[in-house]
């Protein structure tokens, strides 16, 4: 099967440009993860927090973006379309289960997380994906303009289930379904 992407932009010899921002392709298995573990090592449990916070961001600079040239619009439609370039980037292969863009609500899933599949190849049994965490927050507040919504992942590949579950909504929602402290 062919697959296409449209979102890659070649600037220059060793510049690439997705929507705008300069990106470049990483080792998951190896760098990602080798990285991630050696920021673990120097600051402790507060890493994953750093690449949720880090990926945030990055989610919204993509929106904001993609919003300006008019590749995605503040909607359902939206979401999904930031979501599916998630997926066509190589992070895995995400999919909306559940939307409503009025109450900046989502559940997402993918059965192959690119986080929660190098943790599983390791041998880590614990929630792995803060970075895809933080960025699916990063889309929803920038399309919804809320500073609120956060985004927790219920069930990890690493801790052996089948899919990675996300769900992403208002703090105080999460907080009052017990998904978030």
């Amino acid at each position: 099967m062919a697959i296409s992407c449209d979102l890659i932009r070649f600037r220059s010899r060793g510049w690439i440009c997705v929507e705008g921002s300069r990106t470049c392709l990483t080792d998951i298995e190896h760098g990602f993860y080798g990285i991630r573990k050696a920021v673990e090592q120097l600051i402790g449990p507060v890493t994953g927090t750093v690449y949720y916070n880090a990926a945030i961001e990055g989610g919204i600079a993509y929106v904001r973006g993609a919003v300006k040239s008019g590749d995605i619009t503040r909607s359902d439609r939206g979401f999904r379309d930031c979501v599916d370039a998630y997926t066509q980037l190589g992070f895995g292969d995400f999919t909306v289960s559940e939307i409503n863009y009025g109450s900046a609500r989502a559940t997402v899933t993918c059965r192959d997380a690119f986080e929660g599949w190098a943790w599983k190849r390791h041998g880590d049994v614990s929630k792995a994906c803060y970075y895809s965490c933080g960025i699916l927050a990063g889309f929803m507040r920038a399309l919804a303009e809320r500073e609120d919504i956060e985004c927790v992942e219920t069930k990890c590949i690493a801790e052996g289930a089948d899919a990675c579950i996300f769900v992403i909504a208002p703090e105080d929602e999460l907080v009052r379904e017990g998904l978030m402290v």
